[in-house]
């Protein structure tokens, strides 16, 4: 994309965004109307100024050097002035405007009106060397930088000749040395000048009449006041005309009166569309020979750089007629003189660049990609299609295309507008019989929440109530905690006793064994006893026959006998003794044993109830550790049964708090359904 200057301005804090500028924008791809504020793409833009009228909240400006001229002037740099034709539809007095311009340091003045004679001139010389099938017109810089930028095919057939201000320029640089290093300022109407100047370099200030007219009247300049001074160099006839549609038609007919094969177009409306058809018509053979175009209605008169937007036509041409018969009755009679002197083939021929490269990003989209952008736009069928230029574009399918190419966005669209509208109003609808729906239900919830208000309240009373029955069982499950554990340990004890008791009933049991084990050997010694008391019974009995033998012996012996029959009966005296103590230690051993028996017997049954008290302890003492042990899982689960109860109290404080929080939200609720009925009764 080649650079070029910023001819038109937006100041983005005015613009509304209406898309008049795209409406009436002969090219329209270089407005970007995707954003929230529409910008100028300078490089596409042909500095037309169309859209600086059309913009309602002057948003739009064109950029110009007046500034820079005045600040050089003041700086005393060398300048001389070129007066385009269309002054005299600014101006009052054009003339005094050259005294005026003098007054303030330009060193002369040139007509650039004599620059579009030397234009004729060359058309005609261009024209019968070449012999092309047709020639456009160029003194519109708009439309030059059109044919370079849209439609290059056309290059071939724009005039190579400079226009009327750049003939006058080469003239003054060809036969005026006195000027050669000065700057040459341009009095032009036509914003789109700067575009040309840039271009070649000829021109240093495009200073517009309308900021050079604002600037006198700010200043309060009267150019009444200032001398009537006339143009240097050579004077114009009906070129005069140049500035009016049609003046080149008029300027030719003067020096070729059988060429009548000139077309006269001006007007965006009508010449750019007409530009698109000239290859067409070139190839048929129905072109014209020459193509006098202009891109205002009103021609260089109506230009943006004039100020006159809305002037009547009729008005502005009255003024430019008038200096035409003026100048006919002062020049008729010189002009082809002076057209000799100061035309000279090859000094004033154009070239022109081709800037098609500028458009190359703009793509046309296949059918399938409009229809995904027409989807976007909310259009679904041909009576989508209103073609309404609510966007600026003419029709949907130019919108569809800027916004394929990101110039634009579908909520531009004023279908995209209409269908959003109409699904808004929808929602809006639906929002309605929701609220309606809604309505009722509030109307139906009022009682239920009335209900519920009652109940959550009736339900805060029982978790209070509840509490403190909570507290209450807590209170008692630690009273009976307390208890478990006094009686689990009195079991423990109880439980350890019967064991000490378990230890001693086996030992006394051993001890009885061992006793009932003494009895029987007591036993079975004293039945050995008996056994000797009935030998010491027999040996007594012997004793005393044995006495009694003896006895009878001494008697038999007689004296003699005597101590024997003493000894005898001490025998048998200690045998009766012998035999009665075996008797009673007999008596005496059976009474023992018998007595022994009974003791046996008796501790049988004592060792058979030992037994079975032992078994008794053991089992007492099993019953406790399972009553000790049940009574520490009763602890344990007492004490987890405590933890619940304190879960569940804590629990029904937040149970409590939330439902406080319920009632508190439920209120707020009947608050909002107040506030509902109260909207609804407004907007009912």
């Amino acid at each position: 994309m080649v650079k070029l200057s910023e001819i038109i301005k937006v100041d983005q804090a005015k613009c509304n965004n209406c898309h008049t500028c795209i409406a009436v924008c002969p090219v329209k791809i270089c407005i970007d109307g995707s954003g929230e504020k529409v910008s100028n793409i300078a490089e596409r833009c042909l500095g037309c100024g169309r859209c600086i009228p059309a913009c309602r909240q002057d948003a739009r400006s064109f950029t110009d050097d007046t500034e820079r001229f005045f600040k050089d002037l003041e700086a005393k740099a060398p300048i001389i002035a070129i007066v385009a034709p269309a002054a005299a539809a600014v101006f009052d007095d054009i003339f005094k405007l050259n005294g005026f311009l003098k007054s303030i340091g330009v060193q002369e003045t040139f007509d650039v009106s004599f620059g579009a004679e030397l234009t004729v001139q060359s058309y005609l010389d261009y024209a019968k060397k070449q012999k092309p099938p047709v020639i456009i017109a160029q003194p519109c810089p708009a439309l030059v930088s059109y044919c370079e930028i849209y439609q290059s095919e056309l290059l071939k057939y724009l005039a190579p000749a400079h226009s009327p201000m750049l003939h006058t320029v080469l003239m003054i640089r060809t036969f005026f040395p006195q000027y050669q290093n000065a700057r040459i300022a341009a009095i032009s109407p036509c914003a789109a000048k700067k575009r040309e100047f840039e271009e070649t370099g000829l021109v240093s200030y495009n200073v517009s009449m309308l900021n050079l007219k604002n600037y006198i009247e700010k200043k309060q300049i009267r150019l009444g006041s200032f001398p009537a001074i006339q143009y240097a160099g050579p004077q114009a006839e009906r070129a005069v005309l140049f500035s009016s549609p049609g003046g080149l038609r008029a300027t030719i007919a003067r020096e070729a009166p059988n060429l009548n094969s000139i077309r006269k177009v001006e007007g965006p409306e009508i010449v750019y569309k007409y530009l698109k058809e000239v290859p067409a018509m070139v190839k048929e053979g129905a072109a014209p020979f020459i193509v006098d175009c202009l891109n205002c209605e009103a021609g260089c008169n109506g230009g943006p750089g004039t100020g006159n937007y809305g002037e009547p036509i009729d008005r502005l041409e009255a003024k430019i007629e008038k200096r035409k018969t003026e100048q006919i009755a002062k020049n008729k009679n010189r002009i082809k003189g002076s057209i000799k002197k100061y035309w000279r083939e090859g000094i004033y021929t154009r070239t022109y660049q081709n800037l098609s490269q500028n458009i190359t990003g703009f793509k046309m989209p296949t059918n399938n990609e409009l229809q995904t952008v027409y989807h976007e736009m909310k259009k679904y069928s041909e009576a989508d299609m209103l073609n309404c230029s609510a966007c600026g574009y003419g029709t949907c399918r130019g919108m569809a295309e800027a916004i394929f190419n990101h110039l634009n966005k579908p909520q531009n669209c004023h279908e995209y507008l209409k269908a959003q509208a109409k699904e808004q109003e929808d929602l809006r609808s639906g929002a309605i019989n929701l609220a309606n729906t809604l309505i009722e239900k509030i109307e139906r919830s009022k009682n239920t929440l009335k209900s519920l208000h009652e109940k959550v309240s009736e339900y805060i009373n029982i978790t209070r109530e509840q509490d403190i029955a909570l507290q209450r069982s807590n209170g008692k499950m630690e009273e009976l905690i307390r208890h478990i554990q006094q009686t689990s340990a009195l079991a423990e004890a109880k439980r350890q006793s019967i064991d000490t008791l378990g230890a001693s009933s086996n030992q006394a049991r051993k001890d009885m064994q061992a006793l009932l084990k003494s009895f029987a050997d007591v036993e079975n010694t004293t039945n050995e006893i008996a056994g000797i008391a009935d030998v010491i019974e027999d040996v007594a009995a012997s004793t005393n026959l044995l006495a009694m033998n003896a006895a009878i012996e001494a008697a038999h012996a007689g004296e003699s006998g005597r101590g024997f029959a003493v000894v005898a009966g001490e025998i048998r005296s200690l045998a009766t003794t012998t035999g009665d103590n075996a008797n009673v230690i007999s008596t005496n051993i059976k009474n023992i044993v018998k007595q022994i028996g009974t003791s046996i017997n008796l501790s049988n049954k004592a060792d058979i109830v030992m037994n079975r008290m032992i078994d008794g302890v053991v089992t007492a003492g099993t019953s406790f550790g399972e009553i000790v042990a049940a009574q520490a899982r009763i602890s344990g689960n007492t004490q987890e049964l405590t933890g619940d109860l304190d879960y569940l109290n804590e629990s029904s404080h937040t149970l409590r708090a939330s439902s406080e929080s319920i009632i508190e939200a439920l209120t707020d609720i009947q608050q909002l359904i107040r506030t509902l009925d109260e909207t609804t009764s407004k907007v009912k």
